[in-house]
């Protein structure tokens, strides 16, 4: 039973983030250019409070505070380092130029960030089908702007609206056998638990004051500023609600 939530809600986290951004495309460009910032804004609130109110008290509860900080900082430097390497890039912005060579860099840099997703949902449902709930909201908001940032990427270098999606979708299934291998390594290895939820934190703190936290910048004026703060408190707001209603 556990093993089929977590294979629902990692397709949620991939497929439904991918239909999100397929319906996203049947606004006008001016109308996606005004809601990407709205997307990256909330998600960035699930993300930090899912890190901090979620996963790290959660994985507390089973390691000493000194072994889950530890984790979590190692956690976030591995990431960066993977970010270096290209490995692991979340831009929302078609014009970048780390995405001089795209395609084939992009789509397996979205499958191996899509495995850990799958990774990161298992590790929640297996320390608590609530905290497994959580994880998986986190990792659709952020999957969503992601997503539409690949697409423009792919409809940027030359690809057909239909083949940039198409492809989207079969990178994003990596999060199911992500999922699956994690449910059952995590499952003989319990006490890897902890652990695994410490570098789940890691990542979402990563994504969120690393990356998407300094795209909010870009937006300067007092009323942008307003905006992005009611956003991220409404996407912490979900995290504290969910936390409340699945103690």
């Amino acid at each position: 039973m556990l093993l089929l939530w977590i294979i629902l809600f990692s397709l949620l986290g991939s497929v439904g983030a991918i239909g999100a951004v397929a319906f996203f495309l049947t606004f006008q460009d001016e109308t996606q250019k005004a809601l990407i910032p709205c997307l990256i804004s909330y998600a960035s609130g699930t993300l930090l409070t899912a890190a901090l109110l979620g996963l790290i008290p959660h994985a507390l509860e089973y390691a000493s505070a000194f072994q889950v900080l530890s984790t979590v900082l190692i956690g976030i430097i591995l990431f960066f380092l993977l970010e270096k390497l290209l490995i692991w890039r979340h831009c929302h912005d078609p014009e970048c130029n780390t995405h001089g060579v795209v395609g084939p860099i992009l789509l397996i840099g979205d499958a191996f960030h899509n495995l850990i997703d799958g990774v990161v949902i298992a590790a929640g449902f297996l320390s608590s089908v609530p905290i497994g709930i959580t994880v998986s909201l986190s990792v659709i908001a952020h999957e969503i702007p992601q997503e539409v940032g690949d697409l423009a990427i792919l409809l940027h270098s030359g690809y057909s609206k239909k083949r940039a999606l198409v492809l989207n979708v079969l990178s994003s299934l990596s999060t199911i056998p992500g999922a699956i291998i994690a449910y059952y390594a995590l499952g003989s290895l319990q006490t890897v638990i902890p652990y695994a939820m410490a570098i789940s934190a890691a990542s979402f703190l990563y994504i969120s004051l690393a990356d998407l936290t300094p795209e909010l910048h870009s937006h300067l004026n007092f009323k942008s500023t307003i905006q992005q703060v009611i956003l991220i408190l409404a996407g912490a707001g979900t995290i504290i609600l969910l936390l409340q209603l699945h103690p």
